[in-house]
């Protein structure tokens, strides 16, 4: 047997109104029929609820008992929807952008000028990720948006009723090393050395060894990661090479910390794309992604 919330609702009536009919009316059906669903939940339970041999409304001790625990139930339910109303006020207030790890920070402080200024009443939320992780996440409704790189090959698989995107940017990906003391390149990109790259299923893993097959490159693998900042990082340590996003270095190569190891060994204009799920219907990213696009045109 299982206690139904319309009884939960039926008892509380009696309790407060302390009348049958003043019940009924409340819970909007006639005195009889009310009186009908009170005599069926003492049968279903087994026991008696109400005093009848009183003029007022009087609950039996197991009547009494199974009021308190039903007024529990009521201010649990009632908390368990007002938690649901502020969660979906505050994700209607949220924008949620998974972001390739190499353009969490200077691009995509850059990128969101973009949007109109209207964006500064939203909470901001970045999840740092890889391009095939941030295409789940967006296909899961965990995030509103994915910035990340991609290439024809991924671009032309989209399904365009799913997902959505627009072409936001570009960047070489260069293979650098740090300058030693006499401003030369501590690593030579033609004899062998150590590669600070990224992991198997990283995106820009992809592009590393195209060229390094096509080049035909003499190497040993030093470090292996996700996050493109943690490869700078070792670079400028002067622990390898390691081709890097140029515009996460600009300011390394125009400060002469590191440098170019040979410009035929660049992959030119890299796309940078955002993408959206068609399946998410909320006012504010439709109004987000129409002006973007707007702003791109």
């Amino acid at each position: 047997m299982s206690l139904e919330i319309k009884w939960i609702e039926d008892l509380i009536a009696v309790e407060r109104t302390r009348s049958i009919s003043k019940a009924a009316e409340i819970r909007f059906v006639s005195q009889s029929a009310f009186t009908r669903r009170l005599q069926h939940i003492e049968k279903s339970l087994g026991f008696q609820i109400i005093e009848r041999n009183f003029r007022d409304i009087q609950f039996t001790e197991a009547g009494q008992v199974l009021l308190s625990t039903a007024k529990d139930i009521e201010k649990q339910l009632n908390e368990t929807i007002q938690l649901l109303h502020n969660m979906g006020k505050e994700n209607n207030m949220s924008i949620r952008f998974a972001v390739a790890h190499s353009l969490a920070s200077n691009f995509f402080s850059n990128f969101i000028k973009l949007f109109p200024s209207n964006i500064e009443n939203f909470k901001l939320e970045i999840i740092a990720t890889n391009v095939n992780e941030g295409i789940n996440l967006l296909k899961e409704g965990a995030c509103d948006f994915l910035i990340c790189y991609a290439d024809k090959n991924l671009i032309s698989s989209i399904n365009l009723k799913i997902l959505s995107y627009l072409q936001i940017g570009e960047t070489d990906i260069v293979p650098v090393t740090l300058l030693n003391d006499q401003g030369q390149p501590k690593f030579d990109i033609h004899q062998f050395f150590p590669l600070l790259t990224y992991s198997p299923k990283a995106y820009l893993r992809i592009l590393v060894n195209e060229l390094l097959d096509t080049q035909k490159l003499t190497y040993r693998i030093l470090y292996e990661t996700d996050n493109a900042n943690n490869v700078k990082d070792l670079v400028l340590q002067g622990l390898g090479i390691a081709w890097l996003p140029k515009l996460t270095i600009k300011d390394e190569l125009i400060k002469n910390q590191l440098v170019i190891c040979d410009e035929n060994m660049v992959y030119k204009a890299q796309q940078i794309f955002i993408l959206k799920s068609n399946l998410i219907h909320r006012e504010s990213i439709s109004m987000l992604w129409n002006q973007l696009r707007n702003q791109i045109k």
